[in-house]
C-alpha cells in the first residue's frame, strides 16, 4: 500500500479536491426523488434511470455550492463538459452504493432519523431544543420539505453506514507507517539558477506579423461578452419587511399566545479565547499552545482587555471577530470540560486554561442566569422583525399574483410597479456574470433575460437566492458578444508576444548553460559566472517544495528522485522564467520524532487506506452494474 500511495503523491492535492467534491456530492445531494418515467433520461443505473431533471438540479446545486466556497468562480466556468461529468459521476455512485447497502440489509431507522435531525443546531429554538416550526421553516427557505429532506438525510446515512461496515478493517502496520512518514517528512536543499523572463523582454521587438498572429491564435481571450440593460422590479422579503409596521402590542399579543416558547432552563453566557490543538496533535504541538495561552493568561491578570486578546489572538472562527462572545448557552450545550469550567466560574472571572476537543481556552463567565422566562422587552426588537418578515411574505405573493395577471395582459412593468406603489429599477449594462451576482438567479434565468428582444419583459417571476424573493424584469437594450478587433487590444497582444518570446530566449541561455555545466572542460568556468545567480533553498518539503519550484511538479519529482548532485537534465519553467537545479542535500526525517508522531502517522495512514477501500468498492460496483449514458449531449 506504502507504494501506491508514494506513486500517487504527486497527484495528492488533486485527489483530497476531489475527494471533498465527492463528499459534497454523494452525502449533500444524495439520490433526489425526481426520477419521472415520462422525463429524458441521462443515464442507466442497473436499469434504474438518473432523469435530466435530478440531474439538472444536482448540477445547479453543485454549481451554488461551489460558488459559495468561492466566490470569484462563475457559474460559466463551471458550465463545462467536465463538471458536468463529475456530477453524473456522483450521482451514479450515489445509485451504486445505495444498491450494495440494500443487498447487504443497510438500512436507518426513521428513531436514527428523528435523532439527528433534532440534533442539528440549525433547527433548535432559543431554549436549545428541537422547534418542529423552525424545522419547517429552515426547510421552506431552502426550497425543501421535511418529506424530501428526510429521504435524502436516509439515503446520505446509509451511505455513510456502508463506508463504516467497508472501512472498519482498514489498518496500517508500523512499518508501513514509519515508511510513509520517513517519505513525507523528508526535506531536501536544492541549488538552482534562475534566468528571469522580465531580463529578456528588452531584447523583444514585435513585429506588425508577430503581433497579427498572436492576435489570431489568441483573440478568443479578447471577447466583450454579451451585455443587457433591465428595468426590474425586486420583490424580497427583506425589501418589503422595511415597509411593514407592527406595533408593539401585536408583538404583546404574540408573545403572551407563544410564551412557552419563551422559557428557558438555567442558562450561562461567555467569552473564551480559543488556540485550536488537534486531538491527535504530538505532545509538543499542544505544548506550545498551552505557553501560548499560559502568556495571554498573563497579559490578561496585568488588565488587558478579554475582548481586544480574543479579537487578536483567539483562532475561533465564528467568535473571534466578537470579542469572544459565545451565545447564552444551558447545560449539556458545551462539551464537558468547557461546561464544567464555565458553571465554576463567577461573573467576570476568568478560568485557568481549559483543554477541549478543540484545542486549549480561556474563558470568561459574562452572565448567569436562573431558569425562567425572557422578558418581552429582551425579545421585543427581534419579535416585531419576525413578525414583520411574516407579514411581508403573505404581501410578497399577494404582490406577486397581481403581477402575473398583469404580465399575462401584456401590462408594461413600470405600469405594474406605479399600481403596487413601488419604484421600478434601471440597471447599466451587465454581461451575465454580473447580472447572476446582483440578482442571485440561476443561469437558465439568466439565459432567459439575454433571449429576451429589447422592451419585452420575463414572462414569469425569477427566484432570486439568498435574497427570498422573486425579480420581475424587462430587458431595455442588449450588445452581442464581440471579439475587439487588434487596435483595441493591440498594447495586451504585444505584451503577449514580448512575455512568450522572453520566456523563450531564457529557455535557450538556460539551455547554453546546462550544457556548458555538464562539459567537464567548461564546468568550472561555467560555474564561476554564475556564482552570483546561484541560489541554496533553505530545507523543504516536498510541500514548500511545490512552492519553491513555482508549482512546477516535473521539477519537485525530479529534485526529489535525483540520485546524485549533478544538475538536472533539463531546464524548468516557472512563473518568474527558467530554471536549472540540482539536488544539494538530502535530509532524512528525524528518528527522534517518530516515537512521539506514530500514532499520528497510523492513524493518517489508515485512514488513507480506509479510502482505497471504499474507491475500491466504487470501482467493483462499476465493473459488475451496468451504467449506461443515454444522453451524452446533455453533458457537453
Amino acid at each position: 500500500m506504502l507504494e501506491t500511495l508514494r506513486r500517487n503523491a504527486g497527484g495528492w492535492g488533486i485527489k483530497i479536491a476531489f475527494g471533498i467534491i465527492i463528499v459534497v456530492f454523494v452525502f449533500a445531494f444524495g439520490m433526489g426523488s425526481f426520477t419521472d418515467k415520462k422525463e429524458p433520461v441521462v443515464a442507466y443505473v442497473g436499469g434504474e434511470a438518473i432523469s435530466a431533471r435530478e440531474f439538472q438540479k444536482a448540477f445547479e446545486d453543485a454549481i451554488t455550492a461551489m460558488r459559495r466556497q468561492n466566490p470569484g468562480v462563475s457559474a460559466e466556468e463551471l458550465n463545462t463538459p467536465q463538471f458536468k461529468q463529475a456530477i453524473l459521476g456522483q450521482l451514479v455512485n450515489t445509485r451504486l452504493l445505495l444498491s450494495a447497502a440494500a443487498k447487504m440489509g443497510i438500512t436507518v431507522s426513521q428513531a436514527e432519523l428523528r435523532a439527528i435531525i433534532s440534533s442539528i443546531p440549525a433547527f433548535h429554538n432559543a431554549q436549545n431544543t428541537f422547534d418542529p416550526a423552525i424545522y419547517r421553516n429552515a426547510l421552506a427557505q431552502n426550497h425543501s420539505t421535511p418529506l424530501g429532506f428526510e429521504a435524502e438525510l436516509k439515503n446520505n446515512q446509509i451511505i455513510q453506514k456502508l463506508q463504516g461496515f467497508t472501512t472498519i478493517s482498514a489498518l496500517l502496520s508500523e512499518p508501513e507507517a514509519k515508511g510513509l512518514y520517513q517519505w513525507a517528512r523528508e526535506t531536501v536543499r536544492m541549488d538552482y539558477i534562475l534566468f528571469p523572463a522580465k531580463d529578456f523582454e528588452a531584447q523583444v521587438k514585435p513585429t506588425d506579423k508577430q503581433v497579427a498572429d498572436m492576435y489570431e491564435a489568441t483573440k478568443e481571450k479578447y471577447k466583450e461578452p454579451a451585455r443587457i440593460r433591465l428595468e426590474y422590479l425586486p420583490i424580497t422579503v427583506s425589501d418589503l419587511s422595511a415597509t411593514v409596521k407592527v406595533s408593539d402590542e401585536d408583538a404583546k399579543k404574540n408573545y403572551d399566545a407563544n410564551l412557552d416558547s419563551f422559557k428557558h432552563p438555567a442558562q450561562l453566557q461567555a467569552q473564551h479565547i480559543l488556540l485550536l490543538v488537534p486531538p491527535s496533535a504530538p505532545k509538543e504541538v499542544a505544548d506550545k499552545a498551552l505557553a501560548q495561552i499560559k502568556d495571554i493568561q498573563a497579559q490578561l491578570k496585568k488588565g488587558a482587555s478579554f475582548e481586544s486578546l480574543a479579537k487578536k489572538h483567539s483562532q475561533d472562527p465564528v467568535s473571534a471577530s466578537k470579542g469572544g462572545e459565545l451565545p447564552w448557552f444551558s447545560q449539556g450545550a458545551m462539551v464537558k470540560p468547557f461546561e464544567e469550567a464555565a458553571m465554576a466560574l463567577k461573573t467576570g472571572q476568568v478560568s485557568e486554561p481549559v483543554r477541549t476537543q478543540f484545542g486549549w481556552h480561556l474563558i470568561k463567565l459574562v452572565g448567569n442566569r436562573p431558569a425562567g422566562t425572557v422578558p418581552f422587552e429582551q425579545v421585543k426588537d427581534e419579535l416585531k422583525k419576525r413578525l414583520a418578515e411574516e407579514k411581508a411574505s403573505e404581501k410578497s405573493n399577494e404582490i406577486l399574483d397581481q403581477s402575473m395577471d398583469q404580465i399575462a395582459a401584456g401590462v408594461k412593468l413600470a405600469k405594474i410597479a406605479q399600481g403596487l406603489g413601488i419604484t421600478v429599477r434601471k440597471s447599466e449594462l451587465m454581461d451575465q456574470d454580473e447580472v447572476q451576482k446582483l440578482f442571485g438567479l440561476k443561469k437558465e434565468a439568466v439565459d432567459t433575460l439575454f433571449a429576451l428582444a429589447p422592451g419585452s419583459g420575463a414572462k414569469t417571476p425569477l427566484s432570486m437566492e439568498p435574497a427570498r424573493g422573486y425579480l420581475l424584469a424587462e430587458k431595455i437594450e442588449g450588445t452581442p458578444e464581440s471579439i475587439l478587433p487588434l487596435d483595441k487590444v493591440r498594447d495586451k497582444v504585444v505584451a503577449e508576444v514580448k512575455s512568450q518570446e522572453a520566456r523563450r530566449l531564457a529557455m535557450n541561455k538556460a539551455l547554453k548553460v546546462l550544457a556548458d555545466l555538464q562539459n567537464p572542460e567548461t564546468q568550472a568556468q561555467t560555474l564561476a559566472s554564475v556564482k552570483a545567480e546561484l541560489k541554496t533553498t533553505p530545507p523543504l518539503d516536498r510541500q514548500a517544495a511545490v512552492a519553491q519550484t513555482g508549482g512546477n511538479p516535473q521539477m519537485l519529482m525530479a529534485i526529489f528522485a535525483a540520485g546524485d548532485k549533478n544538475w538536472l537534465r533539463q531546464p524548468y519553467e516557472i512563473p518568474a522564467g527558467v530554471a536549472l537545479a540540482r539536488l544539494a542535500e538530502r535530509i532524512s526525517a528525524p528518528e527522534d520524532a517518530w516515537e512521539k508522531e506514530k500514532r499520528m502517522w497510523i492513524s493518517q495512514g489508515a485512514q488513507a487506506f480506509s479510502q482505497e477501500l471504499f474507491n475500491a468498492l466504487l470501482a467493483n460496483l462499476r465493473e459488475t452494474m451496468k451504467v449506461e449514458i443515454v444522453r451524452q449531449d446533455l453533458l457537453n
